[in-house]
């Protein structure tokens, strides 16, 4: 029944990221991840012996476990990349706005 579910999320995200990409609201990178981790949700809907053996390998008693638990780690590692990124962006833009108050000031003093 879960598959259902899973199907219909894969869908429903794949329905979203494309209305972003349509208004430019999305970067082309984050659109490839987020079509990736919906195909993989549909292989897993469709194909659910795979979750059935990694189940079983990894000592999982719910194949629905191991889908939510893969769910959750590869949406936490896009939140810390995202962290990252956004840190990053906020001391370039620190760097800018000096620069550019620098300039200003520079720009004062000749006229």
């Amino acid at each position: 029944m879960y598959w259902i579910v899973l199907v219909a999320g894969a869908l429903l995200t794949l329905v979203y990221v494309l209305v972003k990409i349509r208004h430019n609201q999305l970067a082309t990178a984050d659109a490839v991840f987020w079509f990736l981790f919906a195909l993989i949700l549909i292989v897993l809907a469709v194909f659910p012996q795979i979750a059935y053996g990694l189940a079983s390998l990894l000592g999982i008693e719910s194949p629905a476990n191991l889908v939510f638990l893969a769910m959750l780690v590869v949406v936490i590692y896009r939140l810390l990349t995202l962290s990252v990124e956004n840190a990053r962006l906020k001391e370039k833009l620190v760097a800018l706005t000096q620069a550019v108050a620098l300039a200003s000031v520079r720009d004062e003093g000749r006229d």
